[in-house]
């Protein structure tokens, strides 16, 4: 068994990209942080598990009937603040959103595998301690009364000064985690 480190995340569009992107700049670069860009995605984290290599093709599966009948989720960006070690812009909680989180939430728990520092991708930094127990204990800890949607924004002190603004979200990806639980490669992604 080769564990991997995935995370199901809602992906922002174009114009909602560029302005995390632009926020990204004021926070710490490469090593002791990272940029948003083609392989480091701004994301909703709706699930992030360790499941096993040869079983993707079967987490697909499971996933595609809840992600292809889904419809487009209204996202309200509201501000910004400082999480356990990044700056993050706070997302609205809504119905549809929490009910989206915990059926992705049911359907990983199934395919969960302990995991270790080699789960994730690892093309520049190495994952962190932090990395591997946050995915560890993401159903118990961050998951269903917990689950607290927002976007990462960088690593750094801050504060960054987030402003307010909506999205339509229309893609969710299942993607490899890295360092600082980022979204890496996209392994697959599905339209809303």
């Amino acid at each position: 068994m080769t564990p991997l480190a995935v995370d199901v995340a809602i992906l922002l569009p174009a114009t909602a990209r560029s302005v995390l992107a632009r926020l990204n700049t004021g926070c710490v670069p490469t090593p002791g942080g990272f940029r948003f860009d083609t392989t480091h995605h701004p994301h909703i984290t709706l699930g992030q598990h360790f499941v096993d290599a040869d079983a993707i093709d079967a987490v697909r599966a499971d996933l595609t009937p809840l992600l292809s009948r889904h419809v487009p989720l209204e996202i309200t960006v509201t501000g910004g603040r400082r999480g356990r070690t990044a700056q993050v812009a706070v997302v609205a909680p809504t119905s549809d959103l929490q009910h989206l989180h915990e059926q992705v939430v049911s359907v990983l728990a199934g395919h969960e595998v302990p995991g270790t520092a080699e789960a994730f991708q690892s093309d520049d930094s190495p994952a962190r301690d932090a990395d591997m127990r946050w995915v560890s204990r993401f159903r118990l800890d961050a998951s269903f009364g917990h689950f607290d949607p927002h976007i990462t924004i960088g690593i750094g002190p801050g504060p960054v000064a987030v402003p307010p603004w909506r999205f339509t979200a229309t893609e969710v990806g299942l993607c490899r985690l890295g360092r600082f639980c980022t979204c890496r490669d996209q392994l697959t992604r599905w339209t809303l």
